[in-house]
């Protein structure tokens, strides 16, 4: 035989009306590789649309490239989109390249702003692109680590 048990507010499926919820980290995650999912599919097709002949932001066409561009631009168009579909699945390893192509990017930008010469200079971004990867890769730590404490917490109650 089965002992009945009374439900309480904390049981309910649904939040008791007096009851107050907090941020919901894992949703907000779950949002944010999203849309960060969306804006690198998009950079990853422009990478592709100029490897199949569309001029790239000086003008030019994928064959009148030096050969570090030719690379780099071929890298970042593989790369973005495997990223990409990753961020979208919301999986760790779609944050793990995500990461890994954002980390060269900011670093092709900072050896062209420390001097450095060649197809660095031709492949890197203005500065308002890398301090918004910036941006985005600090808020990616924070909102991961916040989420992951909250899963945490819901695993332990």
């Amino acid at each position: 035989m089965s002992a009945a048990r009374l439900r309480t507010a904390s049981d309910a499926p649904i939040p008791a009306d007096g009851e107050a919820r907090g941020i919901d980290w894992t949703r907000i995650y779950r949002i944010f590789m999203r849309a960060l999912a969306v804006m690198t599919i998009a950079r990853g097709l422009s990478q592709w649309l100029v490897i199949c002949g569309g001029p790239n932001a000086d003008g030019l066409g994928f064959e009148e490239l030096p050969p570090g561009l030719q690379a780099s631009t071929v890298f970042f168009a593989v790369i973005e989109l495997v990223a990409g579909v990753g961020l979208w699945l919301t999986s760790a390893w779609g944050g793990v390249v995500w990461i890994l192509a954002t980390a060269v990017a900011v670093a092709i930008d900072l050896a062209m702003m420390g001097g450095m010469q060649g197809w660095v200079q031709l492949a890197a971004r203005a500065w308002p692109a890398t301090a918004a990867d910036a941006a985005l890769l600090f808020f990616y730590a924070i909102v991961a680590v916040l989420a992951a404490r909250q899963a945490d917490d819901t695993i332990t109650e």
